[in-house]
């Protein structure tokens, strides 16, 4: 009996963790492959125009999380290298 109480529980945990929520990730890296730290990422969700901007960690990674199950586009700025 304890066992199908804890199951339960368990259950009703996991059915409100669910979300319909995303999440945009990725590394930036120049055309040798080479990380780019420090980099601006912008993401911009397409119908509202609304805009998140990161910056690239020493390995060049960057996450969004918490967005909109909706078209973004992710544009990237570094110094020493065009737009």
């Amino acid at each position: 009996m304890n066992r199908y109480v804890a199951m339960l529980a368990l259950s009703a945990v996991s059915l409100c963790a669910q979300t319909n929520r995303g999440a945009i990730s990725g590394t930036v890296s120049d055309q040798t492959q080479a990380v780019v730290p420090g980099a601006t990422v912008t993401i911009t969700n397409a119908g509202t125009n609304e805009v998140r901007k990161l910056t690239t960690s020493q390995s060049g990674a960057y996450s969004a999380s918490d967005l909109e199950p909706v078209v973004y586009k992710v544009e990237v700025e570094a110094a020493g290298f065009s737009k």
